[in-house]
């Protein structure tokens, strides 16, 4: 008889940790729960893999405490640690579900095909499950089949992944999955959104204040299912291209967006995504359409993403608000407004940050100089095509998350930010942008240069805008904190065009632009300067 594989992920390390002396480690999630106090975070060179481990770690959480309203996450925090007893229950109850290649009941996977799903049926025969893909689909940073692979040239046939690499995979496939060609949806956020996730001091903060409490759960969580998850379905199965009507809270962290099942070999190899030695790797799997959302259920507003509402013509239509995403060339620190501070009738920022603003007020957390939150994204064109993803964190005071007067001044701040974008641009473009069949259609070479003086310039406010942040601590220095804000914004525009300028070269009638420009720049700068300053 021979043994089937295995790798629990409750009990076998694949989890990787920075520890709070600075070390590196690797632990396994009933290691990482009990020891999250003496861990400072979680660390992997994927932000999908930490923003995904972090979001399964917080439901099985969820799951364990079960927070009422903000009074039990504040009791939570104010005990320093996991209970050790109601996590060692946990893993009487549950921990065989976490088995990666268990025969009928595999981790975040469906039982209902065998681990050797692989093998052609017999003539005659057909199978009910697609044909085996390649093991790297779990990654998307990995080009597989007919994606892009500039940088990153490999076949298909050379993966092999390692158990752990596996389990890494898997986690990001709820939260970061997009669509990839026809019938195969995104998943329940749709086109992957930017996750604002809590950082605390050690991990155990982190994880604590990434629990949700009742009353700010999703408004369209169906209750009756509040104790399903992935490690308590009955049957473990995942339907193919299942449309789903409800969804409850728990169930949504590890949503199954896709139909899937490793096929395991055993063997001595290197991994070839973490270059370990293997005793047991996989080369392909089952990859298909799993659940979606159907639409008639509404939006899912995931408590760790922000909303956009409408505005223009969009604002008549009955599409509603929608998750702020990253898109190009745009700095996280622009959304700022959007994903930290007051909703107003431009968005709704996560409830998670709600939560957060609610334990200041309880005095939970109002003596800490700043509350730092980790935000994750990944960028696509809204089908199978990944650009880039976004791992970044902001950084706030106490103050700003709760004091409405300190949200206008982060506002206003923006605004004029925008304002001196639009004098570069506009002025840039009076001067240097080509004129369709005029007699200037060789100035269109300056495109490129009109692009970097714009990513130049907000990379350039960037690093004032962390400042300006945190002036804004003191509620009487805030105007003052204006007034400087609004002097970056003249001073970092200047050089920033004048830097431009220099690359528009020495022809003649590009050196009488560039004259022309640099006079109309400073008429402009002069007009905010009175309108900002007063001077």
């Amino acid at each position: 008889m021979t043994l089937s594989p295995r790798f629990n992920l409750w009990t076998d390390p694949w989890i990787r940790v920075i520890r709070g002396d600075g070390g590196d480690d690797e632990v396994s999630i009933g290691d990482c729960l009990v020891r999250a106090h003496e861990l400072a975070v979680l660390s992997d060179p994927s932000p999908l893999v930490v923003g995904g481990t972090q979001r399964l770690l917080a439901a099985i959480l969820q799951a364990i405490y079960q927070p009422g309203d903000v009074g039990d996450i504040a009791a939570l925090l104010g005990a320093g640690r996991f209970d050790e007893a109601r996590l060692r229950q946990f893993e009487r109850d549950y921990a065989a579900r976490f088995d990666l290649f268990h025969p009928e009941a595999p981790f975040l996977q469906t039982g209902d095909v065998p681990l050797d799903g692989y093998r052609k049926p017999e003539k005659g025969r057909q199978r009910a499950w697609g044909d085996p893909q390649p093991v790297a689909r779990l990654f998307a940073e990995v080009p597989v089949a007919t994606e892009r692979t500039h940088f990153n040239h490999v076949t298909d046939e050379g993966h092999r992944l390692c158990p752990a690499c596996c389990a890494r995979g898997l986690v990001t496939v709820p939260a970061f999955v997009s669509s990839g060609g026809s019938g195969m949806h995104p998943s329940i956020n749709g086109m992957p959104p930017i996750y604002v996730l809590p950082a605390g001091d050690n991990l155990f903060e982190t994880l604590a204040l990434s629990l949700i409490s009742r009353d700010l759960q999703p408004r369209t969580a169906d209750p009756g299912r509040g104790d399903q998850a992935i490690w308590t379905s009955d049957p473990p199965v995942v339907n193919k291209d299942h449309a789903v009507e409800a969804v409850g809270y728990l169930e949504s962290l590890t949503f199954p967006a896709r139909r899937m099942r490793l096929y395991p070999h055993t063997g001595s190899t290197l991994c070839t995504h973490c270059g370990r030695p293997a005793a047991v790797f996989v080369t392909h799997m089952l990859f298909e359409m799993g659940h979606w959302l159907n639409k008639e259920a509404g939006i899912w507003d995931d408590p760790f993403v922000a909303f956009r509402n409408p505005q223009g013509r969009a604002r008549s239509s009955d599409a509603g608000p929608r998750p702020v995403r990253p898109e190009a060339g745009k700095a996280l620190w622009r959304e700022y407004a959007n994903l930290l501070l007051e909703e107003d009738e431009a968005g709704i920022r996560p409830r998670v940050v709600r939560q957060v603003s609610l334990l200041i007020e309880r005095r939970t957390l109002a003596e800490r100089q700043e509350l730092r939150f980790r935000c994750i994204g990944v960028r696509t064109d809204g089908k199978a095509k990944i650009f880039e993803w976004l791992d970044e964190a902001l950084e706030a005071p106490p103050a700003v998350l709760t004091d409405p007067d300190a949200a206008g001044y982060v506002q206003a701040a923006l605004e004029q930010a925008h304002e001196g974008a639009s004098v570069l641009r506009k002025v840039f473009d009076r001067h240097f942008r080509p004129e369709r069949g005029g007699a200037r259609q060789d100035f269109v070479r300056f495109n490129s240069v009109r692009e970097r003086m714009l990513a130049d310039y907000w990379q350039r406010m960037g690093m004032h805008f962390r400042r300006f942040i945190n002036d804004l601590r003191d509620p009487r220095q805030r105007d003052n904190a204006e007034r400087g804000w609004a002097r970056a914004v003249i001073e970092v525009v200047r050089p920033c065009f004048n830097a431009a300028l220099d690359q528009v070269g020495a022809r003649a009638d590009a050196l009488r632009a560039r004259v022309e420009a640099e006079s109309d720049c400073e008429r402009w700068l002069y007009a905010k300067r009175k309108e900002w300053l007063y001077e």
